[in-house]
């Protein structure tokens, strides 16, 4: 041999040998299942302090409302549905619907003991001052018998679009009338609430949010909220781990050299990857404790866009990676500047498209999030403790895709496939995250999940 080289033989792993390592790397990677499989999330949401939760829910709504009338035979209720009610009683999931932050709503409960509620609902009327304003939503069930909730909704804008100053008064009145009890003509009963409307500050507190509940919560989250979208991501991660930790070059390159290399680099994607799904959920964890039920507001209007935002990043990262492929570095390896260059690029490259999936994840299932901390943690007030909860549920599913990673990383027959065989892995890995991307974009994510859920048997 010339120079007194000696060329390695190229080892030829069994492809069937090779699937089943891989399949159980990606059962590793999916390990998380144990939670919604074997723990009863929704039974771990409802007891992370549930009896404070309910104690809180309740003190929050006999703090609004007030009543219009009570005697043996007729009761009316009505309840001042403020910003900060739908972040401790749960009614989280029609915020999106009622939106408070623009409208002053209210819920009308009746309530007869004899006969039978009149068959309309009741009309409404809100005064502030020499003021009067009508509702533009006025919804409840006609034909009712004994019991009744209507929901009132009154715009905190204006006609001339300036918002309407309703503390300034200090009072505002609801004025409910409907011809109760076989009256001829309608009977008004009148709730007043004197400003400022919003709650005291000792009923804010979140006191009973323990470690043990964050724990639980996030437990909980995980096993009940977005098993779907972790799915996905599961299969993300496979293509990262494909796509960035090969380097690039001609088929058949020095195996021997190579798989040194890229087993370091399994690592590093690999945690770079959790790294980066693991802060965006400690972000939204965050953002969602400290501006409370705002942040289903914010999830309601600009989820859109941001999915389209995460899939246009996920998709460029994608043909980034198939970009990355075409080039030829292994023949000038080990260079410790090249590698060093690649390694950086490779690991930012990981944190982005980690991110960018999670962020479309949470766009897409961002309400389902919201509403479950809301329902079960009420107006956390408190960045530390939603970046808690979140940041205890990616952990949950961080654990098992490093797992995974150590699992690939001691296989040799998988790294060498990843050495052997590393521009058909870039350009598979392309097309993997690039269709992901484009699932983001077009907004079909939930169509994915509904194709994955009914094969679960977790619905």
């Amino acid at each position: 041999m010339a120079n007194g080289m000696h060329t390695p033989k190229l080892y030829l792993p069994n492809p069937l040998k090779l699937s089943l390592l891989a399949l159980i790397g990606v059962a590793i990677a999916s390990s998380w299942l144990i939670f919604p499989y074997f723990v009863q999330g929704q039974q771990l949401l409802r007891g992370a302090g549930d009896e404070s939760r309910m104690i809180k829910a309740d003190t929050v709504a006999q703090h609004l409302t007030r009543e219009l009338l009570k005697t043996p035979n007729l009761e009316i209720t009505a309840t001042y549905a403020s910003d900060e009610y739908f972040q401790y009683v749960d009614r989280a999931a029609v915020v999106g619907n009622l939106r408070p932050d623009r409208n002053m709503i209210f819920f009308v409960a009746e309530t007869v003991h004899t006969g039978v509620l009149p068959p309309e609902p009741p009309t409404a009327t809100l005064r502030v001052g020499e003021q009067e304003f009508y509702p533009t939503l006025a919804d409840g069930p006609s034909d009712v018998e004994h019991h009744r909730l209507s929901v009132f909704s009154f715009p905190k804008i204006g006609e001339d679009g300036e918002p309407i100053d309703f503390e300034a008064d200090g009072r505002m009145r609801l004025y409910v009338a409907s011809p109760y009890l076989g009256s001829p003509s309608p009977i008004t009963f009148a709730g007043s609430w004197d400003a400022p409307y919003s709650l005291p500050e000792e009923l804010k507190s979140r006191a009973d949010i323990t470690p043990v509940a964050v724990l639980a919560l996030g437990a909980g989250l995980l096993s009940s909220v977005i098993t779907p979208c972790l799915l996905q991501l599961v299969v993300v991660f496979g293509g990262i781990i494909a796509g960035f930790t090969t380097v690039p070059g001609k088929e058949g390159v020095d195996i021997q050299r190579m798989t040194p290399l890229i087993r370091r680099k399994v690592m590093q994607v690999a945690v770079a990857f959790v790294l980066g799904f693991t802060l965006l959920y400690a972000l939204a964890g965050a953002l969602i404790g400290a501006v409370g039920h705002q942040a289903q507001l914010v999830f309601a209007e600009y989820s859109r866009f941001v999915a389209v935002a995460s899939g246009i990043i996920v998709i460029l990262l994608g043909l980034w990676i198939g970009f990355r492929g075409s080039r030829e570095l292994a023949c000038r390896m080990p260079n410790r500047v090249e590698m060093n260059s690649l390694s950086i690029k490779d690991v930012t490259g990981t944190v982005l498209a980690s991110m960018g999936y999670a962020l479309g994840c949470t766009a897409c299932f961002g309400g389902a999030i919201v509403a479950t901390l809301l329902v079960y943690v009420g107006a956390i007030g408190s960045a530390t403790i939603g970046a808690s909860i979140m940041l205890t549920f990616a952990i949950g599913v961080a654990i098992p895709f490093l797992l995974a990673a150590l699992y690939i990383s001691k296989m040799d027959s998988i790294l060498t496939a990843l050495a052997r065989h590393s521009r058909k892995l870039s350009y598979t890995s392309m097309t993997i995250i690039v269709i992901f991307g484009l699932i983001l974009v077009t907004d079909n994510f939930h169509t994915v999940s509904d194709m994955i859920y009914p094969y679960l048997g977790l619905r």
